[in-house]
């Protein structure tokens, strides 16, 4: 059995006991009445949304955040004659391996006829506007609006030399499986390893990670300093596995957020992220759901200081030039033209 096997076997355990390492299995009867509470859940947000907005009054937009609102949503903009934007922040029914399979031919019959009757779709990347345009036949493109943070164009530290500093600084979920990191920082024992994860118990993560000494866990910040407290480091990560077709074609936050911070990102080689990662030159891509692959290209990168540094440059003028709030405003803004006839 190769090493990396023996190794990955023995960070495992403390991450599942924690809950930090992976997918949780259910049987087939809890999943699908856990998808029934789901569509009651639906039902009574929807009617409890509806009685304050009309008590609210009228309104010219109304927009929708995902399918738990749009129902109540459609239904107000109705009764003010107001426009509909549907906000799709991801593929609703692919938030999970394996989900309830009632509740997610329900919703994706929902979510699509409503949809088509919205004034304007709203998405976060090209890929994911592709597919809802496919998958619910909308008459038009959705509106791409990235989930960037706004142009911060404070000077950033010079990088003192020493190791390469990587940073993960996200949340935990199902296809994001903190496991990968140990197991790359035990690929990359040069390279610093901080994980700031947001949900996460840091203890139990401490703890998992107790025997690597190029890694250290830290706290999470608030929203407002995510940027800021990247500054400093070398290196974005993202650890997403294509568990789903929303791991397929994610666009994180955090890559964005590492952008502007100057950061070159590694990622795994997925249809979403790939394109922007490869072809603009602002990171580099691993084989998913290896990472002793991601360890490698760490180890390289510590090794080649000239590709690292233009890809930081790289990342840094592209974040300040396209990738921020500023100019994906002016998306949000035409969805909400009130002067467009609405459907």
């Amino acid at each position: 059995m190769p090493v990396a096997r023996l190794r990955r076997e023995r960070v495992a355990p403390g991450l599942r006991a924690a809950g930090l390492g992976g997918m949780k299995r259910e049987g087939p009867l809890v999943r699908e009445a856990r998808g029934l509470y789901r569509l009651v859940r639906l039902a009574r947000m929807t009617s409890g949304l509806y009685r304050t907005g009309r008590i609210l009054g009228r309104f010219d937009v109304v927009h929708a955040n995902d399918l738990d609102t749009l129902p109540a949503a459609w239904l107000l903009a109705r009764a003010s004659h107001a426009r509909l934007v549907y906000d799709a922040h991801e593929l609703y029914t692919e938030q999970e391996p394996d989900p309830p399979r009632l509740h997610r031919a329900v919703a994706r019959r929902l979510e699509g006829a409503l949809a088509r009757r919205a004034d304007a779709v709203v998405t976060v990347s090209e890929p994911i506007a592709d597919e809802l345009q496919h998958r619910f036949r909308l008459p038009l493109p959705p509106f791409v609006v990235l989930n960037a943070p706004e142009r911060d164009e404070t000077e950033l530290p010079t990088r003192m030399d020493g190791p390469l500093r990587a940073i993960y600084q996200g949340a935990m979920g199902p296809g994001r499986p903190l496991e990968d990191l140990l197991v790359a920082a035990e690929h990359a024992p040069e390279v610093r390893f901080t994980l700031r994860v947001a949900g996460a118990d840091r203890e139990a993560l401490r703890g998992a990670a107790a025997h690597l000494p190029n890694v250290e866990v830290v706290a999470p910040v608030p929203p407002t300093e995510l940027v800021a407290a990247l500054r400093g480091f070398d290196v974005g990560l993202i650890i997403n596995r294509p568990v789903t077709r929303n791991d397929e074609l994610v666009f994180p936050n955090k890559l964005f957020e590492y952008l502007m911070a100057g950061l070159a990102v590694a990622v795994p080689r997925l249809p979403g992220m790939t394109p922007l990662v490869e072809g603009e030159g602002v990171g580099f891509t691993y084989e998913p759901g290896v990472p002793e692959r991601l360890g490698a290209v760490l180890t390289r990168l510590a090794e080649d200081r000239d590709s690292l540094g233009r890809a930081q440059a790289r990342a840094r003028t592209l974040a300040l030039e396209r990738l921020n709030w500023e100019q994906s405003a002016t998306a949000l803004a035409a969805a909400w033209d009130v002067e467009r006839e609405p459907v």
